[in-house]
């Protein structure tokens, strides 16, 4: 773990140019080259998914010459959800923080793989609604070929390929998003 290059206390998250910052020491850099402060924000939260279960998130704001950048991310070992949201640099941040929320409601509120049961009673996990949705993270197993988080759980390329071989003969179209896009399906789905 690197300290930050000017707080020297805290993990370094963020490298501007060649120093590395924590969070708090790269926002206030930030405000006085930008002229924009960060607003108070709530550190942590919990959010239902579509299930029902509860999911502890982290938050994080930051400045930037872009704009302002909030996240959330969920607080697990392995996995996780991970949501984030931008905007211009003179946003209404609060509304920054409730748009976010809401792209997280609402990421969690579909469930894209289920335990289903053969015909003699064995699981599986099977898609629901025929289709897939998730984040491509780091593999530290196998740093070459990455996994997949897909409702929160990490899955290997294994495991999808177990899961999409039953669609064996169908077509699949796979779509690339930034991770401030939001997701969306055709509505007839």
């Amino acid at each position: 773990m690197e300290k930050c290059q000017t707080c020297k206390k805290d993990e370094s998250t963020i490298r501007y140019g060649e120093e590395r910052f924590c969070l708090t020491c790269y926002n206030t850099l930030m405000t006085e080259e930008l002229g924009v402060e960060a607003t108070s924000y709530p550190k942590s939260l919990s959010i239902r998914d579509g299930l029902g279960e509860v999911h502890r998130y982290r938050l994080r704001k930051r400045l930037d010459p872009i704009g302002v950048i909030m996240e959330a991310e969920e607080q697990v070992e392995e996995g996780g959800y991970f949501f984030q949201l931008s905007g211009d640099l003179n946003c209404d941040q609060e509304k920054l923080l409730m748009q976010l929320l809401a792209k997280a409601e609402k990421g969690m509120a579909e469930t894209y793989v289920e335990e289903k049961l053969f015909e003699d009673e064995t699981t599986y996990h099977g898609l629901r609604n025929e289709r897939l949705a998730g984040r491509i993270e780091w593999n530290p197993a196998a740093e070459e070929i990455p996994l997949l988080v897909v409702d929160g759980k990490p899955y290997t390329w294994e495991q999808i390929g177990k899961l999409l071989m039953h669609y064996e003969g169908f077509q699949l179209k796979m779509e690339i998003l930034d991770p401030g896009e939001e997701i969306e399906w055709n509505k007839d789905k």
